[in-house]
C-alpha cells in the first residue's frame, strides 16, 4: 500500500509559502508610511532610525525595503516549514521529522496510536510515548485513516487515561529518582524550556513511569507491558 504523508497539507504549504512572503512585502511597504506618520507625533523615541526608515518611501529605498521583507518571509516559510512534525506512515514502520531530528518506529513496536488534543501520541509494548508530538490537522479523519489504512493499532483516546494521576512534589507513591525528575521537569515546564521538559520526560521513562501535561500540571502513570 502507497505510504501516507501527514503533517501540513499542500493547502497548508501554499499558503504559508505563499502568504509569508506576501505580507514581507506589505509590510515593507508599509514600514516607511508608518514611520513618516511616527515622526509627525510630539514625541517619538528612536527618532533617527525612524527617519532613516521614513526616508526610504519612495523610489530605490522603497524597493529595497519590499525586497527585505520579501526575503524575511521567505525564511519564516522555511522556518515554518522545518520545525513542523511530518510524519510518513508506511507498513513496516512510520518515519518521523521535527527540525534537525529524524527518526523511526517500527510497526511492530506500537501498541496504540491516538490523538491527544492537537498531539499525536504513539506507545510502545511497554506503553512508553516514543512520540508526543504536536501535529498539524491532529484532529482531522485523514489521520486515523492513515494508521488504520496500514494496520496501527488506532485508539479513539488513551487506553490508560485512567491510570493518569496527578503529580505533586515530593509524592509518597513515587520512588525519590522519579520525584526529582519530575520536580526539575515542573521547572522545565514553567520556564517554557520544551526540549528540556521532552528529554526529562524520557528520563522518567526510563525509570517505569510516563507523564503527559495539562499546561505546566503533570500526570503520571506506572507503564504498562502490553
Amino acid at each position: 500500500m502507497a505510504e501516507h504523508e501527514l503533517g501540513l497539507s499542500r493547502t497548508d504549504k501554499w499558503l504559508i509559502g505563499a502568504g509569508f512572503p506576501l505580507a514581507g512585502v506589505a509590510v515593507g511597504w508599509a514600514l516607511p508610511l508608518l514611520a513618516r506618520w511616527l515622526l509627525t507625533l510630539p514625541w517619538v523615541p528612536f527618532g533617527g532610525p525612524i527617519r532613516l526608515v521614513a526616508a526610504l518611501d519612495h523610489g530605490v529605498g522603497q524597493v529595497a525595503m519590499m525586497a527585505a521583507g520579501l526575503l524575511l518571509g521567505v525564511v519564516f516559510v522555511v522556518v515554518a516549514v522545518h520545525e513542523t512534525l511530518r510524519v510518513t506512515v508506511a507498513d513496516s514502520e512510520l518515519r518521523l521529522r521535527l527540525g534537525d531530528a529524524a527518526w523511526v518506529v517500527r510497526r511492530e513496536d506500537v501498541s496504540a496510536v491516538f490523538v491527544d488534543g492537537r498531539l499525536l501520541v504513539v506507545l510502545d509494548r511497554d506503553s512508553r510515548q516514543v512520540v508526543r508530538e504536536r501535529l498539524e490537522r491532529a484532529g482531522d479523519r485523514q489521520v486515523a485513516e492513515a494508521f488504520q489504512a496500514h494496520g496501527y493499532p488506532w485508539q479513539k483516546q488513551d487506553p490508560f487515561g485512567e491510570l493518569f494521576r496527578r503529580w505533586v512534589p515530593d509524592l509518597p507513591d513515587l520512588p525519590g529518582a522519579v520525584n526529582a525528575v519530575l520536580a526539575a521537569r515542573a521547572v522545565a515546564l514553567t520556564s517554557k524550556s520544551t526540549t528540556d521538559a521532552a528529554e526529562l520526560r524520557d528520563e522518567v521513562q526510563k525509570l517505569g513511569y510516563t507523564v503527559r501535561d495539562d499546561g505546566t500540571t503533570q500526570h503520571w502513570r506506572p507503564l504498562v507491558r502490553s
